[in-house]
């Protein structure tokens, strides 16, 4: 399944690359998204706040076990903070992923870059923006 949309994905770059080198100059900026993602300050911010949350929400299950709750309130009491936690990890993920795009966004009209591919998918050339979008955001 994996190699049908790998290669849907490469035919469908071919064919972009053919209409647009044929009315402009393509100009390619590949991104390691993954490599900004858990490089960025904001996304480590927010690793640690997720460990305090589950660190809170142990603590909180074993403080119950010593008041004598049985094990039925206490699951309910704990998905309902694991639930705010989600839904924490949920939120911290779109506003990075947002402020991500705006950078590489940013960083590729500085260039005049017509693209920015994922850096997995590149086989060969490209200017490769990584660092400099993981330095904008780190300031």
């Amino acid at each position: 399944m994996r190699i049908k949309w790998f290669l849907i994905s490469i035919l469908a770059l071919i064919f972009t690359f053919n209409v647009i080198s044929s009315t402009q100059t393509l100009n390619v900026g590949v991104l390691d998204y993954s490599k900004v993602f858990l490089e960025y300050k904001e996304t480590k911010t927010v690793q640690n706040e997720i460990k305090k949350r589950q660190e809170l929400i142990q603590k909180m299950v074993e403080d119950y076990k010593k008041k004598g709750m049985n094990d039925k309130q206490i699951n309910e009491l704990r998905a309902k903070e694991e639930k705010k936690l989600g839904d924490f990890v949920e939120e911290a993920r779109i506003r990075i992923r947002e402020r991500i795009y705006k950078e590489v966004e940013k960083v590729a009209k500085a260039k005049n870059l017509s693209v920015v591919l994922e850096k997995r998918i590149k086989i060969w050339g490209g200017i490769d923006i990584t660092t400099e979008v993981l330095n904008n955001l780190n300031k």
